[in-house]
């Protein structure tokens, strides 16, 4: 059924599972109850997601490494009636009284642009993903999916997992993220589709032997840098990319990428609004048979139907009312010998509107001047970055996004 680091597990290890959780009164009786899970044991964490579902209840799952108090607040706040921590007796009870009206999976947003959302999702709609997921993947039974990223997201649960084994498959979860370790684990799976977030694939990819490479790829929660995706493509079979929210899931593919921005086409069961042109960006509007979301996704449509993300809105520049894309400036800054890693970001400047600004890593120190110079060559002069500042780290979530809107402040 799946395999978590080197351990397999049957239906029967999961039906003994279930029986277990029989044993437990609050689990036995959690129809529209809600529950937030906190496991580092993921085959446990999986089971419970799939016990809950079965029972008619809500699961709230949340990242292994969240501390007690950690997992209570995220609790309380997403209105749980119980937390299970680390193990699956004596749970925290929480003040919730009320009952569910429908059964949902209830996840955070990323909070890159604020404080992280709830999100609901019934676990109809998720089905009605899986089964347009698969069709648009359109990979057989003995590719691997190897779910190198966090099953508490629907990246990881939703597309790696539960999507694996709705085709028949059995997925890999690796929870032991020591580069060297995973590498290994694709050689044990030589016909293999790999989850991961782009830092991650990238670390991979520095890591390969000469003589190694990745069977297929899927990338997913930010825009890979160009350079990255050229050397990804060196040595992969096929690179994937999926786009998507946490109100939808998964909702276009793209199964041969090219170039970082093409999110590829939408599946079946989502109709999407957004730009005509590379030249009018619109924002990504998303409709589904339950909801229409705005994503604050900047992005357009090519002749061929192919979906093309942009910017986030909060992430876009507005420099003396000219638009400024942050992506596109750091894929230039990148492309100077010796830049190891940049983000681009924003100040507000009272008499601009909003000013450029870099953060970058370097083999060696380099000169701000240096790269303003570089910049002025490959730039028109209102994307240059005004203000310019070597770090030794840059912060980077799980998913390998980059909280831009932190990093800001006034331009002085």
């Amino acid at each position: 059924m799946i395999i978590v680091n080197d351990q397999y597990y049957s239906y029967d290890d999961l039906e003994d599972q279930f029986a277990s959780f029989e044993q437990q009164q609050t689990l036995r009786e959690c129809k529209k109850k809600r529950i937030a899970v906190c496991h580092d044991d993921a085959f446990i964490l999986l089971a419970l997601c799939l016990y809950i579902r079965k029972k008619g209840g809500s699961i709230v799952p949340l990242h292994a490494t969240t501390p007690l108090e950690g997992a209570v607040r995220i609790a309380i706040k997403t209105d749980c009636h119980y937390l299970f921590y680390q193990q699956v007796q004596d749970p925290v009870i929480l003040n919730r009284k009320a009952e569910e009206k429908r059964a949902v999976l209830v996840q955070l947003s990323s909070g890159t642009t604020g404080d992280p959302k709830c999100i609901e999702r019934t676990w109809s709609s998720i089905e009605e993903e899986l089964n347009n997921y698969n069709v648009r993947l359109n990979i057989n039974m003995v590719t691997t999916s190897i779910v190198a990223c966090p099953i508490n997201h629907s990246y990881g649960l939703i597309s790696g997992v539960l999507a694996a084994m709705k085709r028949g498959s059995t997925p890999v979860i690796i929870t032991n993220l020591n580069p060297k370790y995973i590498l290994k684990k694709l050689k044990e799976f030589p016909i293999h589709l790999l989850y991961a977030a782009p830092t991650l694939l990238y670390t991979l990819l520095m890591l390969l032997s000469r003589n190694d490479r990745f069977y297929a790829v899927m990338s997913s929660g930010t825009k890979m840098p160009e350079a990255w995706l050229k050397s990804l493509k060196e040595v992969s079979g096929r690179v994937l990319q999926q786009y998507g929210c946490s109100e939808a899931g998964c909702v276009s593919i793209n199964a041969n990428l090219d170039k970082p921005e093409e999110i590829g086409r939408p599946l079946s069961h989502i109709s999407i609004e957004s730009g005509g042109s590379k030249d009018e960006p619109r924002e990504i509007i998303l409709y589904t048979s339950e909801q229409i979301i705005h994503t604050k996704d900047m992005g357009y449509f090519d002749e061929q139907g192919n979906l093309h993300f942009v910017e986030r809105m909060d992430d876009m520049i507005n420099v003396a009312g000219l638009n400024v894309y942050p992506h596109e400036i750091e894929n230039v800054i990148r492309s100077y010998k010796g830049i190891c890693d940049v983000v681009v970001y924003k100040k507000v400047d009272p008499y601009a509107l909003e000013r450029v600004c870099a953060n970058y890593i370097s083999e060696e120190p380099i000169e701000p001047s240096l790269l303003r110079a570089w910049c002025k060559k490959k730039l028109a002069p209102y994307q240059v970055p005004i203000e310019w500042i070597q770090v030794e780290k840059i912060e980077r979530m799980a998913n390998g996004k980059v909280n831009r809107k932190q990093l800001g402040g006034i331009y002085r």
